[in-house]
């Protein structure tokens, strides 16, 4: 095994907060089920979480979905660049892997809103076990406080205290195995949920409300969509080698509480988490220490959620996708950890209002599992179309027949929930996806609609002017997407305003379809026969976070003024209304790319739209 020990144990404190939470309510949730029918079924119950852990994350994802990356990249944004590579030549299935590969992007941010509104209320509820005095309203603004404070510290960065995630987590872990393990030992019986056998029991006596239990079954497995995710800035290795020790620890915990079910559920009245009461039973001292380090490990779920959030907006404004983000540099020796303010300030109302709406986990719950549901198939179907291409029979026929009907019957057990809170996270994803949808075209248009000057033209002109005007001493730099089209407010400001220094440097920054990697070089304009024009070209991958000063000085250039254009657009339709908001409340280029802001210049032109 190459690479440390502390190298492979990383991922726990990142990847698997959410995975690795859902212990608090899953099984707790199929018990208040089967309560109500049959306690004994419990063990078919146990045996759906184990097979969907095994056929969702090791055979889905581990074993085929995590091959599919662009250089150790992967997640949702990833897999569409990636498919769509293989079927540019297709125009149809181009168009559906873009739509698909979008959604469930939208679906995962729409996730991102749950995470932590569940994993925070699952845990504080643990208290009411030891004071029955606490009320749902206690339970719910001793949340909504946690989740001020977890957004709150944001700004500082979590470089400070993040490495001590995972050593949290592996103690979070091991109280898991430990408490499975003394239950088991009790009532060893649950040992036979490894047998398929009894799912098709538990589908036979209670056919009903099969998909129901399947639903809340499912939730062992929200949060695997982070193990593909977070391949690139912690590798497939470490994060397999890590799921390992996970699955083991969830397994043997999910089989112990299944146990303690069978054990106690005549004693269980109404809903409980069956984890707090599997503390409880064992050693009432070690109650309160636990709900403590519960809070903490639903804390570090929370904060894997949010730190993804800030990633994932940053791609999504570098891939022209959405508008730009402001983002923040928040370590000095991480150079992909960023605090998006807006991001995080909206992400928090979102949680607050999630958490007043539902109120309860078991509420959350209901309505928990169909976005996450929606990324698991959007992967399935991205990775048929990859393999197919790629001429692997034996996967594509995995793919089809065994492991995509099994997530479209998961997700046909989630449709219950739509009509309790369901609809919340579903219609989230088809506001961003419209959003999305708005704001590309948007830019299409807009693009034909500026007038640009062809290259040659413009150098002819810029000769003419130069040799006639007088310079101003200094130097001016020119933002430009690309030299062959030169963007009106260049010429309004050379030719038209006659504003011409005695050096001017165009800068064109392109962001590349790969990930990671910065390329830059300045050279001097041949075609110009003043030798007083310059291009930087900047090429960078779109998770790459560029410090344009740094580059400036790397190259010894020290722009006198920086130039850039922007739009006043005058809306003709509501979608164009909608497009011309995003635009405002979108940070200009030289604020995105933190640009010394004193020698910035916007020249403004009016567009109708």
């Amino acid at each position: 095994m190459k690479g440390n020990l502390t190298d492979y144990l990383r991922p726990l404190g990142i990847v698997f907060g959410d995975i690795g939470t859902s212990p608090i309510y899953t099984v707790s949730l199929v018990g208040f089920i089967l309560k109500q029918k049959d306690p004994e079924l419990m063990i078919g119950g146990i045996s759906l979480v184990f097979w969907l852990l095994i056929l969702i994350v090791y055979v889905q994802y581990v074993f085929i979905v995590m091959n599919l990356s662009i250089r150790g990249e992967g997640g949702q944004l990833i897999i569409r660049e990636y498919v769509l590579s293989l079927v540019k030549n297709n125009e149809w299935l181009k168009n559906i892997v873009s739509i698909l590969g979008l959604f469930g992007f939208c679906a995962i941010v729409s996730e991102g809103i749950l995470t932590p509104a569940i994993s925070i209320l699952s845990a504080v509820e643990g208290i009411t076990i030891i004071d029955k005095n606490l009320t749902t309203t206690h339970v719910v603004v001793i949340s909504i406080i946690i989740t001020i404070f977890l957004f709150s510290i944001q700004r500082k960065g979590t470089d400070k205290v993040s490495f001590l995630f995972t050593p949290i987590i592996i103690i979070w872990f091991l109280s898991l195995f430990t408490l499975g393990i003394i239950y088991i030992i009790k009532e060893p019986r649950i040992l036979e949920a490894i047998n398929p056998i009894y799912i098709l029991v538990l589908l036979q006596k209670d056919p009903l409300d099969f998909l129901v239990i399947l639903s809340f079954a499912m939730l062992a497995i929200t949060g695997v969509e982070g193990m593909y995710a977070d391949m690139g800035h912690l590798g497939k290795k470490p994060i397999v080698f890590s799921w390992n020790f996970v699955f083991l620890a969830l397994i043997i915990n999910y089989f112990g509480q299944g146990a303690f079910y069978l054990i106690n559920h005549h004693k269980i009245t109404e809903y409980n988490s069956l984890l707090f009461l599997m503390i409880k039973e064992i050693s009432p001292t070690l109650y309160i220490p636990m709900v403590i380090l519960t809070l903490m490990a639903t804390i570090i779920a929370s904060q894997a959620m949010i730190s993804a959030m800030f990633s994932i907006f940053y791609q999504t404004s570098n891939l022209n996708l959405l508008p730009r983000v402001k983002y923040i540099h928040t370590s000095t020796e991480l150079k992909h950890q960023i605090y998006v303010p807006f991001i995080n300030w909206f992400l928090m109302i979102l949680v607050i209002l999630t958490i007043l709406f539902f109120q309860k986990s078991s509420n959350i719950a209901n309505a928990y599992g169909l976005s996450v549901n929606i990324t698991i198939i959007i992967s399935c179907i991205m990775s048929i179309i990859a393999f197919t291409y790629k001429k692997n029979i034996p996967l594509v026929i995995i793919l089809s027949l065994v492991i995509l009907p099994i997530d479209i019957v998961v997700l046909i057990s989630n449709f219950h929930k739509f009509a309790n809170g369901g609809y919340f996270p579903l219609i989230t994803a088809i506001i961003i996806l419209s959003l999305v949808m708005i704001y590309t075209r948007g830019n299409r248009i807009l693009g034909k609609k500026l007038g640009y000057e062809s290259y040659e033209n413009f150098i002819n002109k810029y000769e003419i002017t130069y040799n006639q005007e007088s310079k101003i001493k200094g130097l001016s730099v020119f933002m430009l997407r690309d030299i062959n089209f030169i963007s009106p407010y260049i010429c309004r400001t050379i030719f038209d305003f006659k504003i011409i220094f005695e050096k001017n440097v165009f800068l064109s920054i392109k962001i590349t379809d790969n990930p990671y990697g910065i390329e830059y070089f300045y050279k001097n304009i041949e075609q110009d026969k003043t030798q007083s024009l310059g291009i930087i070209e900047i090429s960078a991958g779109y998770l790459e976070i560029l410090n344009i000063n740094d580059i400036f000085k790397k190259l010894n250039i020290e722009p006198t003024v920086i130039f850039y254009g922007q739009e006043n657009i005058s809306p003709r339709s509501l979608s164009s209304n909608i497009y011309s908001f995003l635009r405002k409340i979108s940070p200009s280029i030289v604020d995105f790319y933190n640009f010394p802001l004193p020698k910035t210049i916007g020249i403004t032109t009016n567009i109708d739209l």
